[in-house]
Order: C-alpha cells, then structure tokens, then sequence
C-alpha cells in the first residue's frame, strides 16, 4: 500500500506559525478528493511533534521525499540501524512550513529543498553548522493528462516557461486546468519562479511573490504584490496538499473550469521521485511527463528544473531560554552524517533507478577526477597529479580556490598522512607536483568545503559538501645512492655519499661492501650506518687493509622504498707517508676551530683542506632546521703548513642546525694526499 502524509496547508501553515508576509493556502472544503485520498489510504495525518529526549529524533522536512517513498524505504530503516540507539520520526510538510517548525524548535533536523528559503534560515542563526549540507538533488518535471489539450508535448517538450504559457493560455479558452500546492512549499517556490519568466498570454495576470516567501510570481486575478490571500483564477487551483497526494489532486481532476468540465485536462509541476514512486505503486490513472530537462535555448536555461536537498541540523543555543525545547543535536549530527555518507548516496542510484535514471542523485561530495599517479616512481623525480574537483549538481559555480591534497594511506596508517596539496583554479582545475618519499597507496582528497551557490539571494545562499577521495594508487619508489666518493684513510677508506629519497627514512641503512680490485669473489659488508629520518647525505669510515679496492654503497628500507646499490669505486690504501690527527674540536655559534698535529714535522711547505658535509638536522633554540645541506664532501676551510710545522689550526663557518661529518685532507708538494679520520659533530 501506497502511504503518503498529506495535511492540508492552510492547518500546517496556520498565522500563529507564518512569518510576516508569508502566504496562507486558502481554506477551502476538498470532501471530495480526501474521501478518495483516505478511502484509497493515501492520507496519514503525522503525530504531533514534541521536544525530542536523549534517545529520540524528530526531522521535520519536504513532503518529496516521504512521498516518494525514500524515507520510507531508505533513509530511515538504514539510520536507525546504523544509530540503534535512537528513534526516529520524520514530519512531513511543505519547505515554507517546515522551516517554520523548525524555528519553533520542534524538531532537531530539517529536510528542505528552497534556496529562497534555506538563505532565510541560516541567516537567523538556526543552523548548527555555517550552511546546510547538499545530500541529492533531482529534478521537477510537469505532468498532463494523454490527451495534453495545451499542446505542451509538442510545443514545449523541454521548455518548462513555453509550457506554462501554453498551459496558461489554453486554460483562459477553458481547455486547462492547473493544480498547484500554493503556500511556500518548494515545489511552489519553483513554480513561481517558472511563472515569472513567462510572458504570455496577455490575459495572464500575476502577482509578485514576497521574498520571505521565496520570490516568484503567481497567477492571479490582480497584478502588484501577492497579498496573504490570493484571488487565484478560476483555472489555477491551490490545494493545500503535500507532494503525492497533490498529484493524485491533479491525476482526479474533479475541478470546474469556466467552460470545461471534462475532468482531464489537469497540469501540474511536481519532482520525479515522487510521480515515480505513484506510478510504481500504481497510484496514478493517466498522468504523465509532458516536460523535463529544459534545453539549454529555453527560457530559464538547461538548470531551470534542477531540484537540490538540503539537510540541517538545528542550532540548540536559538532556544537557550526555552525550557520546553530540546534540540538532540548528536542525533541530528549523526542524521547529517549518515545521509552524506558513501553508503547511502551509493544506494541512491539503485531506487527507483530502473533504466539508469534514478530520480535522486548523489551530491553530498564533490566529483573529484585525478590523474597522472604512477605505478613505479623512480627516486628524487616528481610526480605530477592533475584533475578536476566538480559540484555534482548541474548549474553550480565552479569550486574555485579549494584545498585538494595527495596523502599516502594504509599500509598500518591509522590515518592517512598528506604529503603534498594544492588549489583548484577559477574552472576547478587543480595541478599538484611532488616528490614520493615512499612506497605505498596514495589518494588525492579534498576536506569538506564549503561553498556559495547563488550570491544573488540576499542573503547569500551557501552550502557544505563533504570530503571526497580518489581511488589509492599502489605506488612504488625506487631508491637510489648516488655521488659516491672514496678516500683513504688509515686503516681504511671513508665512504661518503647520497641517498634518494633523501628524507622519510623508517629503517634506513646503508651497507658498505668492498672486495680486492680485480677479484671475481663477491662483495662482502665492511661497513654499515643507519639514517636517520631526514638524513639524505652519509659518511661511513670502514677498515681495509692496504692495497688496491673495490667498494659500492647499498641503500635498503624495508617497506619504504625498494633497495639500490651504487656503481663501484676504486680505492687505493697505503702507508701515508705523513699522518695527523684532529686534537681539538670546537664549534660554536657556527664557528669551527679545528686543531690538530702532523707527524713527522712537515717535510715541506704543505695545506690543510677540511672537507665536510651535512648528514640531517639537529634542533635550533627549539626549532628544527627544514633546509637541506650540501651532498657531498665540500671544501669548508683551509690553513697552510709551514715547512718543519707538527701542528695546525683551521678556521671556518659551519651552517647552524645541522649534524656535520668532517674529513682532513694534507696535500704537500712531492707527495701523496694524505686523509684523516671522519669526525662527528653537532652544531646548534
């Protein structure tokens, strides 16, 4: 059975509710069509609201979607088994007449669909959050009888303005019928929207629609402003009904025009969910679409017709000296969060959905397109994403200046981790390059936005989109150790060098391998030193006998990136000819004083050459250094030797912040370079 609530307006919309200048339905005797409407249980009065408690939510909203069985069928069964702990009870009413009830503060959310009239609501404090949030939208479609004796069929099959001229033009020769809701419902509030882009035919007189009332014009036998009574013309009849059984009004159409009393010359404006839902319940005798999607030459344009949910949930501290009033927000706070939420816009596409035209589409998130993730990404390289974020309802403004963001997910994260962002441009474009640290699943998201649709209300009308995600691509980072040097040392060689990526290190380590020159044995670890997280440069002394070697670098961190080894360098150690150590070791404030001893007494004039090099950051009064340092063994300092000298000092700038490896070189005329031990040190 067919179940709808239908309440005549002028009860729902009595004065005691009505805000100044809002329009009554008129109260008018409809035995007739509610005998049929309760003989056929189509009629189901809502109980009478109360104040909600800790275990109850009352949502009070646009007729459309009870009527057209989504509250019914969908939405309520699936939230009171997500939130068990709450029951629900959901008023139907007109827009106008549910914002009303909402402001009275007899119910914790609100399901409406008027953005003359949403503005209005927010602007009086009475939503929790800064707008409402966008759940689906549909679209209004006008219905006639078979025999369409306006013509709309073939005159204005996709121009909704044409139609209502050609409706209205036909009834002033008493060959039409129009049947509206009248009040502020919003499907009236789009039809006085249609109605003031007509012009035509000249008998057709309207009134202006106030804006409290959602702006428009309406038929009427007088021009100027709509009083709160109008004097409708005798072909226009305003019922009072909600959604479903306003369209069962016009599919009877028992009304009386001046020279026509053929009962089936009947149109009227209602949305799709709704008219879809009758005729799958078998509820209508003959009605069907005469007009829908408006063409993009019509008057009013292709999105004339785009019909947008909104829901919200209703601000406590409006009623904070209303003892009798108790606004459950964590329920109506749950009811936003489920009805934006992925399953249940998901399943809006399979109601009512047969033939792939759903009457409901989601829009609670942005489309979010992205492209240009890789599969593989070699080390240090830049991956460039680009894509589009996009309102899901047709006619919107693009979402300019957005946050979309690239974070890597799963993998253990208990959250995914950003790792690059940027902003859409004027046409919701967005353009992001990065450098993958490592491997993993990465997803382009945004973070819920909140955006102006229309800045010609007054006040503006604005809505919230929820976050919207990508789908992760499995991402695999290639390592690499590059600008590898070698010096011998006593005892040994330094091993010096670079890894890629050059920070996010979990486990990073590089191994030192060597094997003699010229032997085919494998490569066996010498060395090996862990890095830390930030760390993309490494100095590694190892020990070797002399002689004449091979060496190569090997990076691994497991999970991270996928393991690299450098090409081999060749090494010769020897005997030094002259040896010297480091004896004093100071720096401060970024200034290095270096001591140390040569032994013997230098033979000849000599220098002294400190190499160095940054290996990671090291906290700076409380702070941490974000600048990289050189890769590489650079030239920092030198001093000169003077012949017979045994000691030495050197001067020198050190940059602040970071964890510094230095190495001596003593170069004199007649004999080979000479290299000292790596030395270690912090400068803060």
């Amino acid at each position: 059975m067919y179940i709808v609530a239908a309440m005549n307006q002028s009860r729902t919309s009595s004065s005691s509710h009505l805000r100044p200048g809002r329009i009554a339905a008129p109260r008018r005797t409809m035995g007739s069509l509610l005998g049929l409407l309760v003989a056929t249980g189509l009629l189901l009065a809502p109980a009478v609201a109360q104040a909600d408690n800790a275990s109850t939510l009352t949502v009070v909203g646009t007729s459309d979607v009870v009527d057209s069985g989504l509250i019914a069928n969908v939405i309520q069964p699936g939230f009171e088994r997500a939130f068990p702990q709450y029951t629900m009870n959901y008023v139907s009413k007109g827009t106008g007449a549910a914002i009303t009830y909402a402001e009275a503060g007899t119910a914790s959310a609100l399901v409406v669909h008027a953005a003359s009239l949403e503005n209005q609501f927010v602007a009086g404090g009475y939503s929790d959050e800064r707008f409402g949030r966008a759940i689906f939208y549909g679209d209004y479609v006008l219905l006639g009888p078979p025999s369409d004796p306006a013509g709309v069929m073939t005159n204005a099959p996709h121009d909704i303005v044409t139609a209502f001229q050609d409706i209205a033009a036909a009834a002033a020769n008493g060959k039409a019928d129009f049947v509206s809701r009248g009040g502020t419902p919003g499907t009236t509030v789009e039809e006085h929207n249609i109605w003031a882009l007509t012009s035509g035919p000249g008998s057709l007189s309207l009134c202006t629609v106030s804006a409290a009332n959602g702006g428009g014009s309406s038929p009427s036998t007088a021009g100027g402003a709509c009083p709160s009574t109008i004097s409708y013309p005798s072909w226009y009849h305003v019922t009072g009904l909600t959604q479903g059984p306003n369209v069962i009004a016009a599919d009877t159409c028992n009304f009386t025009n001046a020279s026509n009393n053929s009962g089936n010359d009947c149109y009227v404006l209602t949305d799709r969910g709704t008219f879809q839902y009758l005729i799958h319940q078998a509820a209508l005798r003959t009605m069907k679409i005469v007009t829908r999607n408006n063409s993009a030459t019509a008057k009013g344009g292709q999105d004339l017709l785009v019909n947008s949910f909104h829901a919200y949930a209703i601000n406590p501290a409006k009623f904070a000296g209303s003892s009798n009033v108790q606004i459950n927000l964590p329920a109506a706070q749950a009811f936003l969060n489920y009805v934006t939420s992925p399953g249940v816009q998901a399943a809006l596409k399979n109601y009512l959905g047969a033939g792939g035209d759903p009457p409901f589409i989601a829009d609670a998130s942005p489309i979010l397109t992205a492209t240009g993730l890789p599969k593989v990404a070699a080390a240090g390289r830049k991956v460039t994403i680009t894509g589009t974020v996009i309102n899901a309802v047709p006619g919107t403004p693009p979402l300019a200046g957005k946050t979309v963001t690239v974070s890597r997910v799963g993998s253990g994260l208990p959250i995914g981790v950003p790792v690059a962002s940027g902003r859409t441009d004027s046409t919701g474009k967005y353009r992001i390059a990065f450098v993958p640290l490592a491997s993993g699943s990465y997803q382009v998201s945004t973070g819920q936005i909140t955006q102006i649709e229309s800045s010609t209300l007054n006040p503006v009308f604005g809505d919230l989109l929820q976050p919207a995600a990508g789908t992760a691509v499995k991402l695999t980072v290639r390592s690499a150790v590059s600008r590898l040097t070698v010096n011998p040392a006593p005892g040994g060689a330094a091993v010096v060098g670079s890894v890629l990526p050059s920070s996010g290190h979990a486990k990073g380590k590089v191994t030192v391998l060597a094997r003699r020159r010229g032997s085919r044995n494998a490569f066996r670890i010498v060395a090996s030193a862990g890095l830390a997280g930030p760390q993309g440069s490494f100095a590694i002394a190892t020990k070797l006998a002399t002689g004449q070697w091979q060496l190569k670098a090997s990076f691994q961190d497991a999970g991270v990136v996928v393991a690299s080894t450098s090409a081999a360098a060749n090494v010769t150690v020897a005997a030094a000819p002259t040896s010297f150590k480091v004896r004093k070791l100071q720096a401060s404030n970024g200034s290095l004083t270096l001591t140390g001893s040569i032994s013997p007494p230098a033979a000849n004039r000599g220098r002294v050459v400190v190499l160095g090099l940054t290996t990671s950051t090291v906290g700076l009064n409380g702070s941490h250094a974000t600048r990289g340092g050189a890769v590489g063994l650079s030239r920092i300092g030198t001093a000169s030797v003077a012949k017979g000298a045994s000691t030495f000092t050197v001067r020198a700038k050190l940059r602040r912040g970071y964890r510094w490896v230095l190495e001596l070189e003593y170069v004199s005329a007649g004999q080979s370079a000479s290299f000292s031990r790596l030395k270690a040190l912090a400068v803060h």
